[in-house]
């Protein structure tokens, strides 16, 4: 059985960034720290083999299995190491008590006489074992290091790549909910209920993977988001569909699957204890945040419902943007503009829907709500000088152009080297408002787009008429110096 929820697209403006540095993490251990590991491990297996550690190790360990009393083991590890000592070599890396003992010289010691021989080739050894191999969680050698890091391994591509499907899927609804810091805290909380559920319920094995970890956002997701309905895929053998249902139903869905897995399958590779454990981990993290913050979940759902409700408003008014029904989109794009007025996506987007009537007041207010706006780069201010040759040539009955708006425009385009257009508009400020305040950077500022464009004679006429028509301002101090120079 397969469940897993499904919610609304990631709003990219607000970023689950806690969410995607885990996948980020996830992915680097594995494509810079175990993509070769099974090469490496065969490489020093390899090593191990040839050199005399079988000799001084092997007998060692059957002494071992037989103070232990596990003579059955005993006889089995025997035959096989007269016959494939790799084979021989992985029983001892799998027990975990032996290479305890191992590594703190209590199986050969300082006083045995290849104590010396046998550290240089055990040490030399060692250093070729892969990442996997040296950092993967045994129940029977538990460490702090290796539990946090083997919950950022992952044992192939496939288990990666599912892994990390579910914990975007999944982390990006939570964060929005709980925020980066205690969706991180849940996070790294489940990986160690994680492990202990699965020291306690498989002694002797080792573990790896984000799985746990994982389990443990499902768990919180299940219970922040409580009683509210969620639509989740699910699966069962060849069949699937979309259901609605409350969240806090696929808590006891998923702990009932894994205790299920874990009872009927045995012996299996798969960690179903270390999920069930996680899923307890995080849904009591979520408990608890409920008990002590319940006004702001409740503050977080209500902000998600009407992101969510606004994003679907504005993809109808999209689609009707194709349909061609420019009326509801332009009442959608107004109404979504009137609670974030400085979304310029929408002043665009209210511009294209209101050009079907170039007549209208909407259409001249939309325009020149994108004509007056301010350009952060070059592409932006070419797309707002194109806006404004079409402004001129759309309007109806003719472009409503305020003597303010003229001289703003005026003075970017001189800056952006779109002359003619400027000289145009400083013309039409010059005839209709002759002593309007910002002619004398206007002209300042057209002078200076001569200049650029190495027209010599308009750059002095420009600067001679600043100068002789607004003699006392700052603007023609400067463009007295601008001649001198030039």
């Amino acid at each position: 059985m397969f469940i897993i929820p499904v919610g609304n697209r990631v709003d990219w403006k607000r970023p689950p960034i806690a969410t995607l540095l885990l996948i980020l993490v996830n992915c680097l251990v594995f494509f810079l720290l175990q993509l070769d590991d099974d090469q490496v491990d065969r490489k020093a297996a390899q090593y191990y083999v040839a050199s005399d550690l079988p000799g001084w190790e092997f007998p060692r360990y059957a002494e071992y299995l037989e103070q232990q009393n596990a003579y059955d083991k005993r006889q089995q590890f025997l035959l096989l190491s007269a016959h494939r000592k790799d084979a021989a070599l992985q029983v001892i890396e799998n027990d975990a008590r032996f290479l305890q003992l191992l590594d703190t010289d209590q199986v050969i010691d300082a006083g045995s006489p290849e104590f010396n021989e046998w550290k240089r080739e055990r040490r030399r050894y060692e250093s070729m074992r892969s990442f996997t191999s040296r950092y993967v969680y045994r129940v029977d050698d538990p460490r702090a290091s290796t539990m946090l890091v083997s919950a950022f391994m992952h044992g192939g591509i496939d288990h990666l790549l599912g892994n990390m499907l579910v914990l975007f899927l999944v982390g990006f609804l939570v964060e929005a909910v709980v925020g980066k810091v205690l969706f991180l805290f849940a996070y790294f909380l489940s990986i160690a209920s994680a492990t202990l559920m699965f020291s306690l319920t498989a002694p002797g094995l080792s573990a790896l993977g984000a799985s746990g970890a994982i389990a443990g956002v499902m768990g919180l997701y299940t219970v922040i988001f409580g009683l509210r309905k969620i639509d989740f895929f699910y699966s069962l053998g060849f069949y699937f569909d979309y259901v609605s249902a409350p969240a806090l139903l696929l808590l006891p869905l998923w702990l009932g699957n894994e205790l299920y897995q874990y009872l009927s399958e045995g012996h299996t590779h798969i960690a179903y204890m270390a999920h069930f454990g996680g899923l307890l981990g995080g849904a009591g993290v979520g408990a608890l945040y409920r008990c002590l913050r319940p006004k702001t979940i409740n503050q977080r759902h209500q902000e998600a419902e009407r992101d969510k409700l606004e994003a679907d408003a504005f993809q109808r008014g999209i689609d009707h943007l194709g349909a061609l029904e420019f009326r509801k989109a332009l009442d959608i794009f107004q109404s979504l503009q009137a609670r974030h007025p400085a979304e310029m996506k929408l002043k665009w987007l209210i511009y294209r829907a209101a050009k079907s009537e170039p007549a209208s007041d909407d259409y001249h207010r939309a325009a020149l709500a994108l004509l007056a706006s301010s350009a952060s780069d070059a592409e932006t201010e070419e797309k707002i000088h194109q806006l404004f040759l079409e402004y001129l040539d759309t309007a109806r009955p003719a472009p409503r152009l305020r003597p303010d708006l003229l001289a703003d425009l005026a003075k970017r385009f001189a800056n952006a080297n779109y002359q003619e257009d400027a000289e145009k508009l400083a013309g039409l400020l010059q005839r209709g408002t002759p002593n309007h305040r910002a002619l004398p950077s206007v002209l300042l500022a057209l002078a200076r787009g001569y200049y650029r464009a190495q027209r010599r004679e308009k750059f002095e006429a420009t600067l001679d008429s600043l100068m002789r028509e607004f003699p006392h301002t700052e603007e023609a101090q400067v463009a007295g110096n601008m001649l001198r120079i030039g």
